[in-house]
């Protein structure tokens, strides 16, 4: 099984590596599937020399020495030798909709031709689905021409169905506009995100108490996540309510932590809306927390609460760290909440209700900035406060109730641990190569491979052909240059960039410089003639024969 990835499912601001849910998300996993794989080897394709060394580094520092040694290292620009004559099975990437689209298109390209041998799947995971450009993406992986073997990995039912709308809301639109047929959608296979073993290990709930110093008679809610009221929760709502339950001696003595990752400006908005309610006795902010904080955070408190009501989220992973720490949890009936969550039996979900108008923010979704549409949309959703308050009510009165749901919420978060949910992915990915296989022996019919005019990206040659001088052409006479002669003399060596060197050859470059020694030639007859004496490809040929060009050492001849 040939496995690649562009993605290197990693950030490189460090500081929102491991603080923000996608980026955390796509390392855990990065992390798990060389952990528990059981592929021979993973193949990532980094941007350039530069990341590739960067991730090596950090996979070098975090990885055992047998787990590492399966990973395989390349640049982007080496993936078009990979998918010749089937290098690669399947590529997978931790954003379905950035690459995929253009890895369909080369894909269907270049890569069937009459044997189908550089046939390969795409595979890609989605996270927040809500972004005006959501809608343009849906539609360039329509117009690439999925394959029945392509999938779109979802994280929750949730984000299945959205997608199932949304691909059908794009073709039913786009045939009302042109009276036309895009491709039908690649399959959607839902298979969660997934927790590390290490949330297995117990811990000293005593010794977090007293690490976060909270009084032993007081209750600890705690609620983590991004402080963001543009593109995770707001908290002014669950933080009225706490007050008005806490001013009618509705509840226990408590202690709230507001917990999570997030800017200074997020920060101080959070901390305003403490101050200005009154509760900085009762509310504690503990913001960029390192992984061990969040840890003792879990491990310390009675219950989790999270009312969500941002589009952004799609599944909650915070959701499931909190049931694996034996929280009963108060959430949002909202997005991927909703199967994370068994209401009355790990938790409460908290009824919502989203608004009956959309404007004026539908109409004005292209035009606003994303983060801000979210923030007007969010505020069109609401939950039941009787509801939520009833639900701290139950379980702030109620120690034994707070144990029995915390340990069926750390039963139901078993099973989403990383070694069980791996196995799931590559069983995914044997399916999708099994098709491929049985496709290339089909022939080029049952692939529906005709190649069609590329949508994606444009004719470079045609659309831009009027900025040089002059465009080269196979009957263009070339010849060696009196500076190629000049610098041969001085033993020069031209600058070879780093990035390009795996492209080029020594020997390709000087068989091309010794069949230009008695003069000038066609382009067409020097680049046939190079190609099949070094048994290389026309790409790799003028890749060289470029090189040469822009240095100097070849020049044109004079037009007659």
């Amino acid at each position: 099984m040939k496995w690649g990835s562009l993605d290197s499912f990693l950030v490189q601001d460090a500081f929102w590596q491991d603080k923000m849910g996608k980026p955390i998300a796509n390392k855990d996993f990065l992390l798990a599937l060389l952990s528990y794989g059981s592929f021979e080897a993973y193949k990532f394709y980094y941007l350039d020399a530069e990341d590739l060394e960067s991730g090596r580094a950090r996979l070098a520092e975090w990885l055992p020495a047998e787990q590492f040694a399966r990973v395989q290292f390349a640049t982007q620009a080496m993936l078009a030798d990979d998918l010749g004559d089937g290098g690669i099975d399947v590529l997978h990437q931790g954003d379905f909709t950035y690459h995929a689209p253009y890895l369909m298109e080369y894909r269907n390209q270049n890569g069937g031709g009459n044997s189908g041998d550089g046939e390969f799947a795409v595979s890609g995971v989605t996270h927040s689905l809500d972004g005006t450009k959501i809608q343009t993406r849906l539609m360039q992986i329509l117009m690439a021409g999925p394959r029945p073997w392509d999938r779109i990995i979802c994280t929750s039912e949730c984000a299945k169905t959205m997608l199932q709308n949304a691909f059908a809301v794009t073709r039913e639109r786009f045939h009302a506009r042109f009276a036309a047929e895009l491709p039908t959608a690649p399959e959607l296979t839902q298979i969660p995100l997934g927790l590390a073993d290490v949330f297995d290990t117990p811990l000293d709930r005593a010794a977090c108490r007293r690490a976060l110093e909270v009084p032993d008679d007081h209750l600890l809610l705690l609620s983590l996540g991004r402080f963001s009221i543009r593109r995770k929760m707001d908290l002014a709502p669950m933080l009225e309510c706490l007050q008005h339950l806490i001013a009618g001696d509705k509840l226990p003595p408590l202690t709230m932590v507001l917990a999570g990752s997030g800017t200074d400006s997020e920060v101080a908005l959070a901390a305003d809306l403490v101050d200005r309610l009154g509760l900085g006795e009762q509310v504690r902010i503990e913001a960029n927390h390192t992984f061990e904080r969040k840890r003792t955070l879990y491990g310390a408190a009675d219950l989790f609460v999270s009312l969500a009501d941002n589009y952004q989220e799609t599944f909650g992973l915070t959701i499931i760290e909190a049931m694996a720490h034996g929280l009963p949890t108060v959430v949002a009936d909202f997005n991927g909440y909703k199967e994370l969550v068994a209401d009355g039996e790990t938790g409460f979900r908290v009824p919502t209700y989203a608004s009956a108008a959309e404007e004026p923010w539908q109409a004005l979704a292209g035009l606003l900035d994303p983060a801000m549409l979210g923030f007007y949309r969010s505020q069109k959703v609401a939950f039941d406060f009787t509801r939520f308050a009833d639900a701290l009510g139950t379980l702030a009165a109620n120690r034994e109730l707070r144990r029995k749901m915390g340990e069926a919420g750390r039963a139901r978060s078993r099973a989403y641990r990383w070694s069980s949910i791996v196995p799931r992915y590559e069983a995914l990915w044997r399916e999708q190569r099994e098709q491929v296989l049985a496709a290339r022996g089909a022939g080029p019919k049952a692939r529906n491979a005709t190649p069609l005019p590329p949508m994606l990206v444009f004719d470079h040659a045609r659309v831009f052909g009027h900025y040089p001088s002059r465009r080269l052409e196979r009957d263009s006479e070339v010849r060696v240059s009196a500076y190629c002669r000049d610098r041969v003399a001085e033993d020069f060596k031209p600058v070879i960039y780093e990035t390009l060197a795996p492209h080029l050859s020594f020997k390709v470059m000087q068989e091309i410089m010794s069949r230009l020694g008695d003069g000038a030639l066609a382009l067409g007859a020097l680049a046939d003639t190079v190609s099949r004496i070094r048994g290389i490809g026309h790409e790799a040929m003028m890749l060289n024969f470029d090189f040469l060009l822009k240095h100097g050492y070849i020049e044109l001849a004079p037009e007659a």
